[in-house]
């Protein structure tokens, strides 16, 4: 099913139901460990408030999420390179970030490359409602994957879902395994997650442009991948993601003059 910018109607936008702040790395960023939220004092209207290293947060220029829409995109030249995926099965490690339901990936050969750069995966993580829109509408929920190249560079690939008849088997065994209070952690060795599981098929049309993590720090300078093609989950397993967090969205952020490319 084509993820038309004008048409996140019907299950996509049922009633009810994030890049995380620290990358889950001996790099993290600084501030990475003080407290904020998404919701009151703490919440995304005051991050830069809360120390120096937020700042991008308020002053940023090159800020994420954004509004994706045909008025602000440019089609790319039809040889553009593609994304390409190279993921493999990998055992379950679940952290419960206070913030996020978040996958810690091993150091494997989970990667993509982008214009013949290798990017390894580091973690995924889901936001609910989804963080991006298109059009102005949000998608139920979304999953970042979050990749760093060899020199730290950080490229991100946003996969949206919306509400179908079928549940998406990786996410259904993720469910079982899912720490239940915040700062819990659960790793499983004998379960084996693809993250290929949680993509769209066919993967091939994205938007792409330079943006930021979408909580504290705020740091820019990141690759953004916006997949098209949505993926399928219950409404039940929609129900169970959001009793771990709901409302874990940052508000959109200025465009200020960037280039949204569209790769078909």
């Amino acid at each position: 099913m084509k993820w038309a910018l004008g048409c996140l109607v019907g299950a996509c936008l049922i009633s009810g139901s994030h890049a995380e702040s620290a990358l889950p790395t001996p790099a993290s960023p600084p501030g990475a460990a003080l407290h904020w939220s998404y919701h009151g004092s703490e919440g995304p209207s005051h991050w830069a408030e809360i120390d120096e290293a937020f700042r991008a947060c308020e002053r940023g220029k090159s800020e994420s999420p954004i509004d994706i829409n045909s008025n602000t995109t440019t089609k790319a030249p039809p040889n553009t390179p593609k994304i390409q995926f190279f993921y493999e099965p990998m055992p379950v490690h679940l952290l419960n970030t206070g913030h996020a339901i978040q996958f810690g990936a091993h150091p494997r050969k989970d990667s993509v490359t982008l214009s013949g750069r290798r990017y390894q995966l580091i973690q995924f993580h889901f936001h609910s409602p989804g963080e991006e829109r298109f059009a102005g509408r949000a998608s139920p929920m979304d999953m970042h994957l979050v990749h760093a190249d060899a020199d730290g560079k950080l490229l991100v690939v946003a996969v949206q879902f919306i509400v179908g008849p079928k549940p998406n088997p990786v996410l259904g065994a993720l469910l079982q395994d899912i720490p239940q209070r915040a700062g819990g952690e659960k790793m499983d060795e004998a379960v084996m997650i693809n993250p290929s599981g949680l993509l769209p098929k066919p993967t091939s049309g994205y938007y792409t442009y330079s943006g930021s993590l979408t909580t504290p720090p705020c740091s820019e300078g990141v690759t953004w991948i916006e997949l098209k093609e949505p993926v399928t989950i219950s409404a039940a397993q929609l129900k169970a993601m959001r009793r771990f967090y709901y409302h874990n969205q940052r508000p959109i952020q200025p465009l200020n003059g960037r280039e949204v490319i569209e790769v078909n």
